[in-house]
């Protein structure tokens, strides 16, 4: 077995405990709120990142939006052959 896998599993564990001992000590809620803060206030990728960044960074190039105006009705009602009308 690898030190890596006993690495991580060990990080898992500790990560385990110090949430059961944070529920523990403040609640449930106040540990929520704590995560729910944190994930809202997460760094995010800057909408205007030059391509050569973006690529340093392992990010995919910027996709094209799609407009709902140009995709074309047809391709969204399914088609189906042999349908009788009665």
């Amino acid at each position: 077995m690898s030190p890596n896998a006993l690495s991580e599993r060990s990080v898992v564990l500790r990560l385990e405990f110090s949430i059961a001992d944070a529920v523990h000590q403040r609640g449930l809620v106040p540990v929520l709120a704590a995560a729910l803060g944190a994930w809202w206030n997460r760094p995010r990728v800057p909408s205007e990142l030059p391509a050569y960044l973006r690529e340093d960074v392992g990010l995919p190039p910027v996709a094209e939006p799609i407009q709902w105006h140009t995709i074309p009705t047809a391709s969204l009602i399914p088609h189906r052959k042999g349908r009788r009308l009665t």
